[in-house]
């Protein structure tokens, strides 16, 4: 006569997607067909809370995963489970892709802007998604695909398997914008790209204030000149580059100053010219980076000198039929030796048969001299001492050269570059549908990475909201060791919410919803009376 269906945190992931107009945007995006009963709006937000189900559903799954889920409450009245079947879902991404999904996401992150708080940056970087199988166009014609799914460099370290890569720009907290590319794209080109196409676009809707963060891979003679003038960037300078070589070489401690704002770090500002335009480039030393890498450069010296005496072992039982031979052997070898020389260097000439004959010879055998070479090697001072001196450091570029920004400014701003790569971590995620990416079109795929950066955006904003409204009123929730904390992760808070669910009556009229314990109660009244709400919490 009665049951019960699973609400637990999907409560607040529907009252996020409300909060931001999810449906309505998507629907004023697309338009609504009076002959589907389910609207692309709607489609949306079911896929939304699908990805934040933190479950491994493909699209023929849908029902199933919504079969336990109180639909109505989450996404609307007179809807089923059965009526997100896949011909829904794959239609609903067809008409994404043909709205255009990067001006999508765009226009519903744009809604969520006033969370993001008073922040000066974008922070934009690309990442690889590999996938398994083929992935041979649908149609047969590769040039006709908007991207390719193929080999490229891949940053899950899986270069057996083919790939697409996903652009993303944040801000301090939030996702701005979402791309998919081919799998073979490279940053250098696509920072490019992106910066001349997208650029004007994004700081319409959010910020034409901000300063643009990337990594070293854009800054190029190319990228540089080929930005709009007026951009404001900050990027980390290859240290493959002479100049960059050069001023960590020339620069002393002396140079550097330590901050006063940045506890750790020191830092030497200076102008440069590159690429015809004037730049501010900070020379930065980090103090927990230096450690680190003297670690990781101990292991090298240590581990090179294994192998060196495995070869010098090797190399000692070589037979050589001139001292010369022998010398130039050891001498090619040396060459590939980054951080130790040769201590002491023999060479001995032994007799051997003409023939070749194992035994003592004859008087009547022929006899030839062979030569063997014999080192020990010690480290070479210099080297690493030079390889010490680059250790920590690194140089920052902006092309902000007044007094608006500050030096540690410039630095913390690339600092937070970090919070891009969260995003990448959480996309990637093996509980995330992301792993789930089994389509074989790649207009559905694009548009399904796009459901992915709108599931980051609920997510990311569920937990900025959380944490802005805990630090207004002076409040704590427990984390998972139970001790107070006011900057709790919202996964963490997922969790609390399990076992919260729907009863309903033998009619289907929902009587209660249950097992609302106090944390999830806390939690729910710092969100508001409508995610109260949607819990049946003052109903």
């Amino acid at each position: 006569m009665y049951q019960s269906k699973n609400l637990d945190h999907l409560g607040i992931v529907a009252a996020v997607c409300n909060e931001i107009q999810l449906e309505e945007e998507i629907n004023k995006i697309i338009g609504i067909d009076p002959r589907q009963k389910v609207t692309c709006g709607q489609a949306v937000k079911a896929m939304t809370l699908n990805t934040l189900g933190f479950v491994d559903r493909p699209l023929y799954l849908f029902p199933e995963f919504f079969r336990t889920k109180p639909v109505e409450l989450l996404i609307g009245k007179g809807l089923h489970a059965e009526d997100f079947n896949d011909d829904c879902l794959g239609r609903t991404l067809d008409k994404l892709y043909d709205a255009g999904l990067e001006e999508t996401f765009m226009r519903v992150a744009a809604n969520a802007q006033h969370y993001e708080g008073n922040n000066r940056f974008y922070h934009s970087d690309t990442s690889s998604i590999s996938l398994q199988g083929e992935y041979t166009p649908v149609d047969g014609d590769i040039d006709a695909a908007p991207i390719t799914i193929t080999h490229g460099f891949s940053k899950d370290n899986r270069p057996d398997l083919k790939q697409f890569v996903v652009s993303l720009i944040t801000g301090r907290h939030l996702p701005v914008f979402i791309q998919t590319l081919s799998g073979n794209t490279s940053d250098k080109t696509h920072f490019r790209i992106l910066a001349e196409t997208y650029a004007a676009s994004v700081q319409k809707v959010w910020s034409e204030d901000r300063i643009w963060v990337w990594d070293s891979a854009f800054f190029t003679e190319k990228n540089l000149l080929s930005v709009p003038t007026e951009l404001r960037w900050i990027s980390r300078v290859p240290e493959t580059l002479l100049d960059a070589k050069e001023l960590i070489r020339t620069s002393t401690t002396k140079d550097l100053k330590e901050s006063t704002l940045l506890a750790g770090y020191h830092l030497f500002s200076t102008e440069m010219m590159y690429a015809s335009i004037r730049q501010r480039w900070i020379l930065v030393f980090s103090e927990k980076a230096y450690a680190r890498e003297m670690k990781t450069l101990e292991k090298r010296i240590n581990r090179e000198k294994e192998r060196i005496e495995k070869k010098l072992w090797h190399l000692s039982k070589q037979e050589f039929n001139c001292k010369k031979d022998a010398v130039q052997a050891l001498q090619k070898l040396q060459q590939k030796w980054r951080y130790h020389t040769i201590k002491d260097e023999k060479v001995t000439v032994k007799k051997r048969k003409d023939s070749g004959g194992r035994g003592r010879p004859k008087n009547t055998d022929s006899l030839k001299n062979v030569f063997f070479v014999y080192a020990t090697i010690k480290q070479d001072g210099d080297r690493v001492q030079q390889a010490m001196l680059r250790k920590g450091r690194f140089i920052i570029a902006t092309n902000v050269l007044d007094e608006e920004l500050s030096d540690e400014d410039i630095v913390q701003g690339y600092k937070n570059q970090q919070q891009v790569e969260r995003g990448f971590r959480f996309l990637k995620d093996p509980l995330f549908f992301a792993h789930s990416l089994f389509l074989k079109n790649e207009k559905r795929i694009m548009a399904m990475v796009m459901i992915m950066g709108l599931g980051l955006l609920v997510y990311a904003l569920a937990e900025r909201k959380l944490r802005m409204n805990l630090q207004q009123v002076h409040e704590t929730v427990p984390d998972q060791k139970g001790k107070p904390t006011d900057h709790p992760t919202i996964r963490r808070m997922f969790q609390v919410f399990e076992g919260i669910s729907v009863l309903y009556d033998k009619d289907g009229m929902i009587l209660e919803v249950m097992n609302i314990r106090d944390t999830p109660r806390k939690v729910l009244s710092l969100f508001g009376t409508k995610y109260e709400a949607v819990y049946g919490i003052g109903v």
